[in-house]
């Protein structure tokens, strides 16, 4: 028979099994406790850091969590950015001056230095609370040139980007597809014939992609017939980019108003292929090949018209396009021009050139309305029509079949004392950004109201960053 009680271990014993032990898990706790502090110190010293690119979203309103709107107030923490997208955010408005980012704003002058699209919050100077309502990656995704940033009435942006462009990055329809249920992304007319391919020989189209444009939730457009383009499901708005930002052209005719007048028109030519002699890439756009034919019929006797073509010499001002000997002397050829400059020779004529076909939002059109001057247009223009009406704010023509009629009349109508057109009537009834925006606004407060956050006193949207 086993002796039970001689097996039990002595107290001698049970001391010399536990201290031993409990020694041994002492220092596995103390390792454990050492990795958990290490961790909470990482993710703090992250987020931390992180602050300076990324929007704050305390106290954020509620909401749905559908293309664009945080479901709460920590959605945007939990937020996991496109790979291959930009670390660092452009920089930052520190109020009177820029910086890197926010906690740079200060340089040892504390919160006076801290404003703009920053704000001091404890002793820091951390991204503005304002901007809550966009996605924290808003600021890095409009750093690609097909992506354009919206801001409101007040100068606040807002949870809303438009594809102005063709993709330009490889991953750019990547980067929309990862974002799209987040942030709402829109078309806007505003280069060549997008979102259609463009038929210039010198750019790069692709088949495949017109479809996606074509599928964006909405798209702010200047077709004539949309219904033959985009699916039912897309919510469309007669808009671009050239409807909006008009003050300044409006304030420059103006104060310009009555300078005298030395040309007939002025012709822009965007940024000219001059060492080919104006056959490229631009001069296809702004349809060159029809304005030297066109020379020949407007600095004939019969006509005798003066103009600018600008930025129809090179930079070095050493070398300029070709055109018809019989302009010499009638015809001046300028460099690019900075806008005010440009503006300048605006108001020293009587009326804009815009002979363009390829162009879906001639920015020069409406800048010429806005100064108060005609257009004569090429009715086949892709964008812009909607601002000619014949007899009011300019003339069209078709081809060179009418040109000449076309030329008589805006000639007749503008070399007098007196001028039929009222273009800048129809800017200030319908167009920059106190009707522009309130329209886009508008359209998307109805379409998708209930999943944008707008910041407290919205009343209009503004395209910008252009």
């Amino acid at each position: 028979m086993v002796n039970i009680s001689s097996t039990r271990r002595s107290p001698d014993c049970k001391v010399r099994f536990t201290w031993p032990c409990l020694i041994i898990l002492l220092r596995f706790l103390a390792i454990g406790l050492a990795l958990a502090a290490y961790v909470l110190f990482d993710n703090l010293r992250a987020s931390t850091a992180q602050r300076d690119v990324i929007p704050s979203i305390e106290d954020e309103a509620s909401g749905s969590s559908a293309a664009g709107r945080p479901s709460s107030s920590s959605q945007w923490h939990d937020y996991k950015s496109f790979p291959g997208l930009a670390k660092k955010a452009i920089e930052v408005a520190c109020g009177g001056h820029m910086a890197a980012s926010c906690d740079q704003c200060p340089q040892g002058n504390g919160a006076s230095w801290c404003n703009g699209d920053c704000e001091w919050r404890g002793d820091a100077c951390v991204r503005s609370s304002k901007l809550n309502h966009v996605h924290p990656d808003y600021f890095r995704i409009v750093q690609r040139y097909a992506f354009q940033p919206v801001i409101n009435n007040n100068g606040e942006y807002v949870n809303v980007i438009l594809v102005r462009s063709p993709f330009h990055d490889a991953d750019d329809n990547d980067l929309y597809e990862f974002y799209k249920d987040d942030i709402l992304f829109m078309g806007i007319s505003s280069f060549e014939s997008f979102p259609l391919n463009s038929p210039n020989p010198y750019s790069h189209s692709n088949k495949n992609e017109e479809e996606i444009y074509l599928n964006f939730p909405g798209f702010l457009h200047m077709m004539r017939d949309p219904d033959e383009h985009f699916p039912r499901h897309v919510k469309r708005i007669l808009m671009s980019q050239s409807d909006f930002n008009l003050d300044v052209p409006e304030r420059f005719g103006r104060e310009h108003a009555y300078d005298e007048k030395i040309y007939d028109f002025v012709y822009s030519g965007g940024d000219q292929d001059v060492e080919s002699d104006c056959v490229g890439w631009a001069s296809y756009n702004k349809n060159f090949s029809f304005v030297r034919e066109a020379l020949e019929v407007m600095c004939s006797p019969e006509f005798n018209v003066t103009g600018v073509l600008v930025a129809n010499k090179n930079k070095a001002d050493t070398k300029a396009c070709t055109i018809p000997d019989i302009c010499h002397g009638k015809i001046l050829q300028t460099t690019f021009l900075g806008q005010d400059e440009f503006f300048g020779y605006i108001a020293k004529a009587r009326w804009v050139f815009l002979p363009q076909v390829c162009d879906a939002s001639p920015r020069v059109s409406t800048q010429g309305l806005a100064m108060n001057k005609p257009l004569l247009m090429n009715r086949n223009i892709m964008g812009g029509w909607k601002y000619l009406i014949p007899g009011q704010t300019g003339e069209f023509f078709h081809d060179m079949s009418d040109f000449r009629d076309s030329l008589r009349r805006i000639l007749d109508n503008t070399r007098g004392d007196k001028s039929p057109y009222k273009p800048l009537d129809l800017v200030k009834s319908n167009y920059g950004n106190e009707h522009s925006g309130k329209r886009l606004y508008d359209f998307v407060k109805e379409h998708w109201g209930d999943k944008i956050i707008f910041p407290v006193g919205t009343n209009a949207l503004i395209p910008t960053g252009v």
